[in-house]
């Protein structure tokens, strides 16, 4: 995978793009043509936020979408009793608010800092003007959104009906691949157990049980603060053995 750091028409650093042909993309931006992505990213505005600084609230107006061009960052919710959800953590060069830059509607997670970040941020008025000039960026948005929910259909199903090995098992894969597509070594996820709990509803405890029976099968070694893949394949299998094609999801009826 070949990628280049990427800068807007002002000379800023807007983060890296992937340059290699039919490679996965992070973000519509990146699947824009050049001239018109060029445009996009010289409308942004750069801004650095420290590590801890809430980027986004959940429930608050819209302001517009960040793109990361440095730094790491935790998408999140909190419930009324105080538990939380992480739904990932974003990386250059992934977008934040995409969703409610689009349709105006309050931002539906958090985001915060997890470390000191450099942002790129575009406004929901200028972003509706590119829409209305570049008719390129609908497709994009089209096109990146239509595999989000995808993404999200499969996470339902897993939350739904997979046991914990499986859901944990399908996070790690789902990292590994994030991973990829940013560049980064695959085999190597910096996830405290902690937060593969947070992701999929269970306890650091049951999650260090089902982390230890994958290390038993050689799928994962686990370090600190960290997961080593070793067989990524044996590890998919563990959550694509309970996926089943439609004719076996039909219930059987005895007499």
């Amino acid at each position: 995978m070949k990628l280049e750091r990427e800068r807007d028409g002002r000379g800023r650093e807007c983060g890296r793009r992937n340059v290699s042909n039919g490679a996965e993309v992070l973000s519509w931006i990146d699947a824009l043509p050049p001239d018109v992505r060029a445009a996009v990213l010289g409308k942004m505005q750069g801004q650095r936020v420290p590590a801890g600084a809430v980027i986004m609230e959940r429930y608050a107006p819209v302001r517009g979408l960040y793109r990361i061009v440095k730094g790491k960052v935790r998408l999140f919710s909190l419930s009324p009793d105080g538990r939380e959800f992480l739904y990932k953590v974003y990386a250059p060069p992934e977008n934040l608010g995409d969703l409610a830059a689009i349709d105006g509607e309050p931002y539906p997670l958090s985001a915060e800092a997890l470390t000191d970040c450099e942002l790129l941020f575009l406004s929901r008025k200028d972003l509706t003007e590119l829409r209305r000039t570049y008719p390129q960026i609908e497709t994009a948005l089209l096109e990146f959104f239509v595999k989000v929910a995808r993404s999200s259909l499969l996470f339902i199903e897993e939350a739904s009906i997979f046991p914990l090995s499986a859901r944990i098992a399908s996070r790690l894969s789902f990292l590994a691949s994030s991973a990829k597509a940013r560049g980064e070594p695959m085999t190597e996820l910096k996830v405290a157990q902690k937060d593969i709990g947070v992701m999929v509803g269970a306890s650091r405890q049951a999650v260090n049980k089902v982390l230890a029976d994958f290390q038993s099968l050689g799928l994962i070694e686990t370090q600190y603060g960290a997961v080593r893949i070793l067989d990524r394949e044996g590890l998919m299998q563990q959550s694509l053995r309970f996926s089943s094609s439609p004719a076996e999801n039909t219930p059987k009826h005895h007499p």
